[in-house]
């Protein structure tokens, strides 16, 4: 990672709340979850908050470099209906060699939805994909 990030930088997303980001988009396997109310899912929720930070953080990140979520800390504490704007504002708050963590804190257009804290880890991405494939093979999941 470029030492360039510093304590205190800041940045933003916006999105529109879509419904493939609600409750019962998101249920899958779990039918229980087609009949919640059509709102912002706590998931897309975190989606969102680690799709700010990596873009704070993706300037700095040296040729084959990602970044990786490994610490998630947030309120969920506000309904956002399909159609709203979602902003998240993020802060980085510590910087290591490879680690960066921020707080966080994401409104829609009449509420403040979500507060906390996230980390990402910055690590090679070939050695990453090894780790995954290594997994992998030992579960007998094939490549």
């Amino acid at each position: 990672m470029k030492p360039a990030l510093a304590q205190g930088a800041t940045h933003s997303l916006l999105r529109v709340v879509d419904e493939t980001m609600t409750v019962p988009s998101g249920r899958g396997d779990y039918p229980l979850f087609a009949d919640m109310p059509n709102v912002l899912a706590t998931a897309a929720l975190v989606t969102f908050i680690e799709a700010a930070c990596a873009e704070a953080l993706a300037p700095h990140l040296e040729e084959g470099e990602i970044s990786v979520g490994t610490v998630i800390d947030v309120s969920h504490s506000a309904p956002t209906p399909v159609g709203a704007t979602i902003r998240a504002e993020v802060t980085v708050t510590h910087t290591e060699p490879r680690s960066v963590s921020f707080s966080v804190t994401v409104f829609d257009e009449e509420d403040m939805i979500s507060v906390g804290t996230h980390t990402r880890a910055v690590v090679q991405r070939h050695h990453f994909d090894q780790k995954v494939s290594d997994k992998a093979q030992r579960l007998g999941l094939g490549s």
